[in-house]
């Protein structure tokens, strides 16, 4: 057995880890040989991180791009009055650490754009509106 002390978000853990594929030098001590130790106490405040920014959903109409999973708007690479091809890039989702770029599915003028970089999504929520 091996002591160690981790330390999560400021409060101090103190555990004991067995090497299961290690030979056996010493023999391991008795856990009743460990002092038993308590968390440590915060030492600070702990401030969340500000909400991502709340989009209402709506139904999707024609000419409406949608988002194909449910996950957080990472960049929006196009703004109202663009032009854009068939398969450009319209704007990238994250979900699960993987990044999905969505594309357009043709070619067109974007009209509105409904989300925004960090907006978390839904699948089949409106993302964009193309004319």
């Amino acid at each position: 057995m091996r002591r160690f002390r981790i330390t999560v978000e400021g409060v101090a853990y103190e555990v004991s880890v067995e090497e299961l594929d290690a030979p056996a030098a010493h023999p391991a001590p008795s856990p009743s040989s460990y002092p038993v130790a308590s968390a440590a106490p915060v030492t600070g405040t702990h401030v969340p991180p500000p909400p991502a920014p709340r989009v209402e959903a709506r139904a999707a109409a024609p000419g409406d791009v949608v988002s194909p999973l449910a996950g957080v708007v990472v960049s929006v690479a196009v703004t109202v009055g663009t032009r854009v091809e068939a398969g450009q890039p319209l704007l990238v989702l994250e979900a699960m650490k993987m990044q999905t770029s969505v594309a357009a599915p043709r070619a067109a003028t974007v009209a509105a754009v409904a989300v925004a970089a960090g907006a978390s999504v839904q699948e089949g929520q409106v993302l964009m509106t193309l004319s």
